[in-house]
């Protein structure tokens, strides 16, 4: 998958995020076409894309990263971390 169409795939989550509203990266992997089975799950690899499509939707206030629940710059985030429409965004 091509980074305009990661961002795109991105932007319908963030505008569709059901519960607490948050995503993980995983969850946006398996979502982009990779397979959770297997001993290395597919999605893995498409992480790294993931985090550089993440800060593009940063910089244009689409996205926010959470860490432990707090807005945290992409930049700085270390752990586990979650994404989530930024209150002003128009996903």
């Amino acid at each position: 998958m091509d980074d305009d169409n990661l961002k795109k795939l991105m932007r319908e989550m963030l505008g569709s995020a059901g519960g607490d509203g948050r995503l993980s990266p995983n969850q946006i992997g398996v979502a982009a076409g990779g397979d959770p089975a297997g001993p290395k799950p597919a999605w893995r690899a498409l992480l790294r894309q993931i985090e550089r499509v993440a800060m593009v939707l940063e910089a244009e206030g689409t996205l926010v990263a959470l860490r432990k629940g707090k807005p945290v710059p992409l930049a700085e985030a270390k752990g586990v971390i979650r994404y989530a429409a930024a209150p002003a965004s128009k996903v």
